[in-house]
Formats: C-alpha cells, structure tokens, sequence
C-alpha cells in the first residue's frame, strides 16, 4: 500500500501543478483585460472605453444603478483622462468570472500636472461566448489624490479552502445582515480613504448600515458572487457593490464598496 502511495504521488503533483498553471494563465488574462480596458481609455478616450469593454448588459453607477454601454455611448465627449490599473485580481474556479481592483487617476485636461480626482475602481468580469472578458458591474470610490499611491500588481493566490458551490439564498441573506461575514483579508473601500485590509484596521465594523439588494449574479461555478444595491446610514443615502468568495464552505466578503450619493 505505501508502495502504491509512493508511486501516485508524483502523479498527483504533476496534476496539481497543472491545474494552477491553467488557473494562473486564467487570472493573467483577467488581469489583461482590465490593461487592455485602460490602454483603450488612453487611445480612445474613456467613454469609449467603457462602450468597448462592458458586457451589454453590464452596470455602472451614476449614481444608481444604470447600463454602462448606453451611459457612455451617450456621454458627450470629453476630452478628460481616466487612468487605472489592476492592483489585484482574483478568478472563480470554472475560470471565467473574476474581479480586478486597483487605483485610478482623473485628469479634466490631459496635460494638466496633477489629476483632480482620484480613488479605487472594484470591477467584475465575465467571459463571454466568443472567449472575451467584458465587465459586468463596475465601482469606483474616491479620496484625495494627494493619498494616491503606486501599487504593485498581486493576483490572489490559489486557496485550497474555496469548496462547493454556494446557496443564492444564503448569499441573499448574508447581503442585508447589519454585520456582514468579513474575514482578514476582505477589502474595505470608503469615501475618502484609501482602501485597506479588514485585518489592518483595529476598528469594530459597522451595523448601522440598513442594505437595500437591488441584483446579483453568482459565478457558473457557484463559489464568487456579487450583489449590488442602495444603503442608508445615520441620514446618508448611497449605492454599494460587494464581491463574494466561498471560504470553508460559506460565503465571505471579499470587497465591500460603499459610495454616497452625494460627496
């Protein structure tokens, strides 16, 4: 019997390499998508940009929810500099849906020196029929540019605790709950501050926070999510996006993206 263990070993490394090979050309590909999305905002200007790489279906928020393609194919056009890239990025494990984050810079004007806005976009991404990435739900949330920083790109490590295929009710419930299942790793983003780590802050988390779920999607595999929808807290209004992972066979808040209506 140890004979026969011995023997299959090499064999079972052999394929497990193998399947983060494959994961890891997946996750590059996403990450490339998001490249390629903001070389075309360079090239083409933003708006088209977004008509160009969001699904057809594929929201925005202005500040609501809205059809990104229509929002920006109907945008004047604007001569502004939108600039970004992914800082991380990770991938569902049927390898197509995923989601990247990372900072962005505006410019009203391209030569302008300095940018007059700044923050961190959240977008998740879809793999289309024809083997194209587009994004299906796009977030971005705003600080000073004076807090901007460069980033370097970290795509998420496999993790042998992503197992089974989560309940929508579940995820459903877990969206509206006061204290959302954080973990060490969730990504925090709020108006104003850079994004940090749920592990880097001392701060208890907040449940004065009244959720609104406005839509969904869960990956083909059934272990990433996101939910979307409108929030109030203390007299403030505004929209969120949150990303979703199964982690030891429940639902975790990986990205937690509140953005007020009015800043």
């Amino acid at each position: 019997m140890k004979i026969t263990m011995l023997l299959m070993l090499p064999l079972l490394l052999c394929a497990l390499q193998a399947t983060n090979t494959t994961r890891d050309k997946a996750l590059e590909s996403l990450a490339n998508a998001e490249r390629n999305f903001a070389a075309a905002s360079l090239k083409k200007g933003f708006h088209k940009a977004f008509v160009d790489n969001m699904a057809d279906d594929g929201i925005v928020f202005a500040p609501t929810p809205t059809n990104g393609k229509k929002l920006h194919s109907e945008a004047p056009a604007s001569k502004a500099l939108l600039t970004w890239y992914p800082a991380f990025s990770d991938i569902s494990g049927s390898l197509d849906w995923g989601y990247t984050t990372g900072p962005y810079e505006f410019k009203a004007n391209p030569e302008d020196e300095k940018p007059a806005g700044a923050g961190f976009y959240l977008s998740v991404w879809r793999k289309q029929p024809d083997g194209n990435w587009k994004a299906a739900i796009d977030m971005g949330n705003s600080f000073s540019p004076d807090l901007i920083k460069p980033e370097k790109y970290q795509p998420a490590p496999a993790v042998k605790e992503t197992i089974g295929k989560g309940s929508e009710k579940d995820l459903l419930t877990l969206d509206v709950q006061k204290v959302q299942p954080y973990y060490a790793e969730t990504l925090i983003y709020r108006h104003g501050e850079y994004p940090y780590r749920y592990k880097d802050t001392p701060v208890e988390q907040e449940s004065t926070i009244v959720y609104t779920n406005l839509g969904h999607e869960l990956s083909p595999a059934g272990d990433m999510a996101y939910t979307y929808g409108s929030y109030t807290q203390n007299g403030t209004t505004g929209h969120y996006l949150k990303v979703w992972k199964m982690l030891d066979g429940k639902w975790k808040l990986v990205a937690h993206n509140l953005v007020p209506d009015t800043k």
